[in-house]
């Protein structure tokens, strides 16, 4: 270890050197010169030059915001998403929305938001909230709408799930019937006559009891018709059978007959001569002629079946009168079998779980068709008095509910969102407003729209209002 001698003297060494060096200049006698100044002032403008253009690149791309920003509109903070609207009526004011849906009610689906910082936004005066609560988050474009081909099936005391989707599995049967059951009455679903006024829609036939002289006939009836007896109806909820335009019963007072048991105006020729209004012909090729006031008509196999399996009104069953061929009278007035809808043909019995399609067009008469479900659509276990609704993800409907005849006045405009909800549109403009202005809304019959859990009323008037629950049912 050095002793504290070595150490001065180590020192005093070291001092002696640097004071040469001090003294004696560079070796050679040459001083060092110092590096030229003009080349540190050169350095240093060109690092300034590089700055001020990085800062200025930095503010072009750098997101400002707009001078016009506290214009009526929507504006949307950057940091936390919060929806901000101005209004006309107060400018200096910015009105926290609690809904995509509200905003576009208040302004319009071609309102484009202003995004800033939400520092700015603490620099204005907040006033108090608006919107619709309980309105969808969002609402579906116009292309993504589904607005026909809803679909709604049931099984044996079963509920009802309806769904609206892009596409679907059911799969239809042209003629296809069923019997089925509501408390305690009968009814048929089967395809009227496509050549008729019903345009081959399916429709429901209520079937009233059937007795002749203490004998049930009414299963004779479902039979005659090759349809299943009341023992094998289908229990179906009174929604699902409404899904269906109802039209006359399989009775005999459908035929709407005049002056029954009194001769006709012109008299029968022949084997139907003894013939008075009300009896049937029957004829060698098998058709069948009812004798009206008028003369007679010819009837469908479907109608024939009925008449001749009814009770009439003396408590009998018709017993039709052979003859060669029809009788050589003017027909008679057709029109009261028109207007019953019947099908023209016998139904083929549907054996499968059953479904309804409905289909829908602007300034057309809805039209519903029964159908077999399939993996998708099948009511599986759903409860007994039970209502599923299914809507396809992000898509919905903007329809018109109203009637089975499809006109629209008097219709009330609703909303079926991507929860499964019917929101009634309040306001001539609310449709327009949601951006469904060029949208060819069809009318829907009130009991599909009735499948639907019940919404909230969507309007720009209530948009424009605090925010609060609803007080009874939106939909009446």
């Amino acid at each position: 270890m050095a002793t504290k001698k070595d150490l001065v003297e180590a020192y005093s060494f070291s001092r002696r050197r640097l004071v040469t060096a001090f003294v004696s200049g560079a070796p050679g006698g040459r001083e060092v010169e110092p590096a030229r100044p003009g080349r540190t002032i050169v350095g240093g403008i060109a690092l300034a030059v590089l700055l001020a253009a990085g800062a200025a690149i930095a503010g072009v791309f750098a997101p400002r915001t707009p001078d016009d920003w506290n214009q009526p509109g929507l504006v949307i903070s950057k940091e936390t998403g919060a929806a901000y609207v101005i209004l006309e009526s107060d400018q200096d004011e910015l009105r926290p929305v609690i809904n995509t849906t509200s905003a576009k009610l208040i302004l319009g689906d071609d309102a484009e938001p202003t995004l800033i910082s939400q520092d700015t936004i603490d620099g204005q005066r907040i006033g108090d909230d608006i919107g619709i609560f309980g309105a969808p988050a969002s609402v579906p474009t116009a292309s993504l709408l589904i607005n026909s081909g809803w679909t709604a099936c049931t099984a044996d005391e079963r509920g009802v799930r309806v769904r609206v989707a892009r596409s679907s599995d059911l799969t239809t049967t042209p003629g296809a019937g069923l019997t089925v059951l509501n408390h305690g009455q009968y009814y048929v679903v089967a395809q009227s006559d496509p050549a008729g006024p019903g345009a081959g829609g399916w429709f429901v036939y209520p079937v009233p009891e059937q007795r002749a002289r203490g004998l049930d006939q009414t299963d004779n009836l479902l039979q005659q018709l090759q349809l299943s007896p009341r023992g094998n109806a289908v229990r179906v909820p009174r929604e699902w059978i409404d899904l269906f335009p109802v039209a006359a019963p399989l009775d005999w007072s459908a035929f709407d007959l005049d002056g029954a048991g009194d001769p006709p105006d012109e008299p029968l020729p022949g084997d139907a001569a003894k013939a008075v209004v009300g009896d049937v012909l029957e004829t060698d090729d098998g058709t069948y002629r009812l004798v009206t006031r008028s003369g007679p008509v010819q009837l469908t196999d479907f109608a024939a079946q009925v008449y001749l399996d009814v009770v009439l009104p003396d408590g009998h069953v018709a017993r039709p009168i052979r003859v060669d061929s029809a009788p050589a009278v003017r027909s008679g007035d057709n029109s009261f079998l028109t207007d019953t809808r019947w099908p023209a043909a016998l139904p083929t019995p549907l054996t499968t779980d059953p479904c309804a399609r409905l289909t829908a067009e602007q300034g057309e008469a809805p039209t519903a068709q029964l159908a077999s479900p399939g993996d998708s659509s099948a009511v599986g276990t759903l409860g007994k008095g039970e209502k599923d609704p299914v809507v396809d993800p992000g898509r919905g409907a903007y329809v018109l509910s109203g009637g089975w005849s499809g006109g629209a006045t008097g219709a009330a405009p609703y909303l079926v969102d991507a929860k499964g909800r019917a929101d009634p549109l309040g306001g001539a403009d609310a449709a327009s407003l949601l951006g469904y202005a060029d949208v060819p809304a069809p009318v829907v019959p009130d009991s599909w729209v009735e499948l639907f859990r019940c919404g909230v009323a969507l309007s720009q008037d209530a948009a424009l209002q605090p925010p609060s629950e609803p007080k009874g049912s939106a939909c009446g």
